[in-house]
C-alpha cells in the first residue's frame, strides 16, 4: 500500500495541469478532518464559556449554526477523501493491469526484443525498468546460445558421419547434414517427426530401444554394429555410438555418432577372399611339396639301394687289387659312385629344407683348420681337371659358430661348381677373412663368368645357367642348398661376376661369442 501511495496523481484545475502525490492527497484529506472536527470541539467550549452572558435562544440558533456548519464540512471531507482514494485505485491498477499486458504479450510473442514502457518515475517505473533490464540479459543469452547452436550445427555438418539427438522417445530432435545424405530423408521428413529406430532394420530396433534405455540410465553405447535402413529400402552396415545428455543433472535425451563402415566390411571381406584364396594355394602348394617329397624319398630310397653295394665294392676292390689297369677302371667307379651318392644326398636335403626339416647343429669351429682339410681333400679334383687350388688363410681367425659338416658340405659345393665352370689351365682360389660380427669365406675361379641376367636364379633349385654351359652335368641343386644351409646358420650368401672374367662367390657366418664377451669383458682385462 505504501508504494501504490508514492504514485503520482495528474490533475487539470483551471486549465493548469498539476501533479501530486497521491498519498499527499490523501494525507491533505485527513488532516482536513481532523482539524473539522478539532474546530467543533473548540467551538463547543466557546459556546459553553459564552453561555452564562447569552440568552438561551441566540445560544440555540448559534450552536445550530455551528453543528450544521461542521456537518457541512464533515461531508464534503468525506467525500473528498472517496473521490481521492477512487482516484488512487484507478491510476495503480490500470498501471498495473497496463504493465501485466505488456508482459503477457511477450510471453506470447516469444519477442524477447520488445520493451515494457509505465509513464512514471516511481515504483511500477522501477518494476518495469528492471523487466526490461531482465529481457535485455535474456535477449542477451538467447543470442549467445543460437550463436552457439550455429557454431555446433556448422561442425557437425562438416562431419562425414551422422551426428543425431534425441528426446526420452527416441524421436530425433537433430540431425546434421549428413543424416539427409546418408539416409535420403529430407529436411521436410525430420520436420513432421522421425525416430531413430526408422533409420535402421526391423530387426534391430529392440536395439536402438535398448540403446536408448542404457543411455537414459546414464551409461553409454560403445562401438555397436547395426545395419542402417534409407528411406529407399536400401540398407548399410554402420557403427553407433550413444551419450546421455544431460540437464541439472537428469537425463533429458541422448546424443550419438553412427559412422558408416560400409568399405571396411568390403575390405574385410575382401581380405577374407584373399585369406581363403592363400589358404587354399597354401594347401595346393604343400600338397605339391609332399608329393614331391614323396616321390624324392622314393628316389633316393631307389638311387640308394643299388648305389650302396656299388661303393662297398668299389672300396674293397680298392684295398684288394694291385693291377694298375684294373685299379684305375675301380678308381674311376668309386668316384663316380661317390658322387652320385653326394647328389642323392643333396637331392634328400633339399626336400628335407622345402619342409623346414633341414637340421643343423653348431658348434664352436676352427676356420683356418676346416678349411685346410677341405682343400686337401679338393686338391686332387683340381689337379686331375689341371687346375690349381690355392688357400689366401690369414695366420689366425676367430672361431665361428657353425655346424662343421654343413659348412663344409657349403665350401665344397662351391669348389666342386667352381672346378665344374673354370676351363684346363684356370685357378680356383679359397680364402676366408674377419670382418666382424661375421667369418667371410669366398671361393673365386677364373672360369667364363655369369652374367647379370643368369644371377637372378642361380640359388634357386633346380636352375641351371644358360650360355655354354648346357653341355655341363648337375641338377642345380648344389647352389640352392647351399644357400639354405648358410641362412639356417644366421648367415648370407652372394656373387660377384661379369661375363668373361670368372666369379666370386661368397657367404657370412657370425663369429663364435666368447663367455667373457658376453659379460661385456674387452680383450686383455681381467674379469
Amino acid at each position: 500500500m505504501e508504494d501504490m501511495l508514492r504514485e503520482p496523481l495528474t490533475l487539470t484545475i483551471g486549465g493548469e495541469r498539476m501533479t501530486l502525490r497521491k498519498k499527499t492527497l490523501l494525507i491533505i484529506s485527513t488532516t482536513f478532518l481532523g482539524v473539522i472536527i478539532i474546530l467543533f470541539f473548540i467551538s463547543q467550549e466557546i459556546l459553553l464559556d459564552s453561555y452564562i452572558d447569552m440568552p438561551e435562544d441566540i445560544y440555540n440558533r448559534v450552536q445550530d449554526t455551528v453543528a450544521y456548519l461542521v456537518l457541512s464540512i464533515v461531508g464534503v471531507s468525506l467525500v473528498f477523501a472517496v473521490v481521492t482514494i477512487l482516484l488512487l485505485e484507478k491510476g495503480i491498477l490500470s498501471q498495473v493491469y497496463r504493465l501485466i499486458k505488456n508482459v503477457s504479450s511477450i510471453g506470447r510473442s516469444g519477442d524477447i526484443s520488445t520493451r515494457v514502457s509505465i509513464p512514471g518515475t516511481y515504483e511500477l517505473a522501477i518494476l518495469a525498468s528492471t523487466i526490461n533490464g531482465m529481457l535485455a540479459v535474456l535477449e542477451e543469452s538467447e543470442g549467445e546460445l543460437r550463436e552457439s547452436e550455429k557454431r555446433f550445427k556448422e561442425l557437425t555438418d562438416l562431419l562425414p558421419q551422422i551426428v543425431f539427438e534425441t528426446d526420452e522417445r527416441g524421436n530425433l530432435i537433430f540431425v546434421n547434414q549428413q543424416t539427409f545424405q546418408a539416409t535420403g530423408y529430407t529436411p521436410d521428413d525430420f520436420n513432421q517427426g522421425l525416430n531413430a529406430s526408422q533409420l535402421v532394420i526391423p530387426e534391430d530396433r529392440d536395439k536402438v530401444r535398448k540403446n536408448i534405455q542404457t543411455t537414459l540410465s546414464g551409461d553409454k553405447v560403445d562401438g555397436q554394429e547395426q545395419t542402417a535402413l534409407r528411406k529407399d529400402g536400401s540398407t548399410y552396415p554402420v557403427i553407433v555410438y550413444v551419450t546421455p545428455i544431460m540437464r541439472e543433472g537428469k537425463t533429458v535425451g541422448t546424443r550419438g555418432l553412427v559412422v558408416d563402415i560400409t568399405e571396411r566390411k568390403r575390405a574385410e571381406e575382401k581380405l577374407q577372399e584373399l585369406y581363403n584364396e592363400e589358404r587354399e594355394l597354401r594347401q595346393n602348394l604343400e600338397t605339391e611339396i609332399n608329393k614331391r617329397i614323396d616321390f624324392t624319398r622314393a628316389l633316393v630310397h631307389e638311387l640308394k639301394t643299388p648305389i650302396t653295394p656299388v661303393l662297398a665294392a668299389s672300396e674293397l676292390l680298392l684295398e684288394e687289387l694291385k693291377d694298375k689297369p684294373l685299379l684305375s677302371l675301380v678308381q674311376s667307379i668309386d668316384r663316380s659312385a661317390s658322387n652320385l651318392n653326394r647328389r642323392i644326398d643333396e637331392l634328400l636335403d633339399l626336400a628335407r629344407g622345402e619342409l623346414d626339416m633341414l637340421r643343423i647343429e653348431p658348434e664352436s669351429v676352427d676356420p683356418i683348420q676346416l678349411l685346410q682339410e677341405i682343400g686337401d681333400e679338393e686338391r686332387p679334383v683340381a689337379l686331375g681337371n689341371s687346375q690349381s687350388l690355392i688357400l689366401e688363410l690369414p695366420p689366425a681367425l676367430p672361431a665361428i659358430r657353425a655346424d662343421r659338416e654343413r659348412l663344409r658340405q657349403v665350401i665344397a659345393n662351391l669348389l666342386n661348381n667352381a672346378f665344374k665352370f673354370t676351363p684346363a689351365g684356370g685357378t680356383i682360389t679359397l680364402r676366408a677373412r674377419e670382418d666382424a660380427p661375421n667369418l667371410i669365406v669366398e671361393v673365386q675361379d677364373t672360369g667364363r663368368g655369369i652374367s647379370k641376367k643368369e644371377q637372378q636364379g642361380l640359388f634357386e633349385a633346380y636352375y641351371r645357367a644358360e650360355s655354354g654351359r648346357e653341355h655341363l652335368s648337375g641338377l642345380g641343386l648344389g647352389l640352392a642348398l647351399a644357400k639354405r644351409l648358410v641362412e639356417l646358420q644366421e648367415g648370407q650368401i652372394w656373387v660377384k661376376s661379369r661375363k668373361g672374367e670368372g666369379s666370386t662367390f661368397g657367404f657370412s657366418i657370425p663369429l663364435a661369442v666368447t663367455s667373457r664377451e658376453k659379460r661385456g669383458i674387452k680383450p686383455g682385462e681381467e674379469s
